[in-house]
């Protein structure tokens, strides 16, 4: 089933956007290198349990990446976030086979010269279905770092090994969020599962910065820099067109997730149709323009730059805040009271 809205003058002047569209084909020419190296992935995996006492041949993993890269927005300095997804449980491979696949990643990583992967490795592991699925609102659903896994995987993905098992396990993950549909019928379904995650994610990442801000050893400026723009982009820009209009459909939430999260936010300012949100809109991507050029600054620039950096984003905050409260054309189907309900919880947002 088609959206809605594939196309209006938010998407089209996004679309035109010459630093945007250059960012996009770097985006995609390295996903291209990426995804030449790791061609012989399923080779790579196998000739690493010949060497283990694992003992299983042709596992179904694929391999993902998110960041900026994802979000078709890579710069010169930009990292490599890595995923790995498997139909088995995560924890069912022995760790001989994950020092070795993680080995691996890190020489590519390292061949393909991007930066050592953050935190020293700490978010390299192989992720089960069954423990993305089932961890859902666990107390190991943070821990793990099933969440995170979780919601990058349907928001802001693209894969790199293994297209159709990528594929798969992103649509097992979707319908899990709509598997209430069918229970309660199309009419009466409303996707406050996927919405309420949406939201969490939110309040985790915030969480999350305020963590780090406690450790003086490490910088924090451009994580809060990510926080008030690429991370809002990335949870309200989904918001805005699941409120916009009845993605009722697992399928139709599949196709919103193929979108950047920009993309999404263009396609629902189109849904919605507001005038001043259109004359606004050309200001609000040059800011974007303008903070994806600071990530690849140092921390003394940002810090001298606080002014700019927080009037910019809060700029950003008044212009999320009024498509998500504003309502839209009348002609328009909608879910109502949802846009209440991101009304209250839009509020954390306006405080960064």
């Amino acid at each position: 089933m088609p959206l809605v809205s594939d196309s209006g003058y938010c998407a089209d002047t996004l679309r035109n956007r010459t630093g945007l569209r250059n960012r996009r084909e770097k985006s995609k020419k390295r996903l291209g290198d990426l995804r030449a190296a790791l061609k012989d992935f399923d080779i790579i995996v196998n000739n690493i349990l010949s060497n283990t006492d694992d003992g299983k041949k042709n596992r179904s993993l694929a391999v993902f990446c998110a960041g900026s890269l994802a979000r078709n927005e890579a710069g010169d300095k930009s990292d490599l976030d890595l995923f790995i997804t498997a139909n088995d449980d995560g924890g069912s491979f022995g760790r001989l086979f994950r020092f070795g696949l993680f080995w691996k990643l890190m020489e590519l990583n390292r061949e393909l010269e991007y930066p050592p992967f953050s935190n020293d490795g700490e978010y390299l592991e192989i992720h089960g279905m069954k423990e993305l699925k089932s961890g859902t609102g666990s107390r190991f659903d943070d821990s793990k770092n099933l969440f995170t896994a979780r919601i990058l995987l349907i928001l802001e993905s693209q894969y790199l090994a293994n297209e159709n098992i990528y594929r798969e396990h992103r649509r097992e993950v979707i319908e899990h969020y709509y598997r209430d549909r069918d229970r309660n019928g199309m009419e009466r379904f409303r996707p406050l599962f996927i919405l309420n995650d949406l939201l969490r994610y939110w309040r985790t990442v915030c969480l999350n910065y305020e963590e780090r801000r406690h450790d003086t050893n490490r910088p924090f400026r451009k994580k809060n820099v990510n926080l008030k723009f690429s991370r809002k982009l990335t949870i309200f820009g989904t918001v805005l067109p699941l409120v916009m209009q009845p993605i009722d459909s697992s399928e139709m939430f599949e196709k919103l997730c193929e979108k950047t999260p920009l993309e999404r936010l263009a396609m629902g300012l189109d849904l919605l149709g507001n005038a001043d949100l259109k004359k606004r809109w050309s200001g609000i991507l040059d800011i974007c323009e303008e903070f994806l050029s600071w990530k690849e600054k140092p921390e003394e620039f940002l810090k001298k730059e606080k002014i700019l950096v927080n009037r910019h984003a809060k700029e950003l905050s008044s212009f999320l805040y009024k498509a998500l409260t504003c309502k839209p054309r009348k002609t328009r189907k909608t879910y109502g009271k949802e846009i209440e309900e991101v009304r209250q919880e839009l509020q954390s947002a306006l405080i960064l």
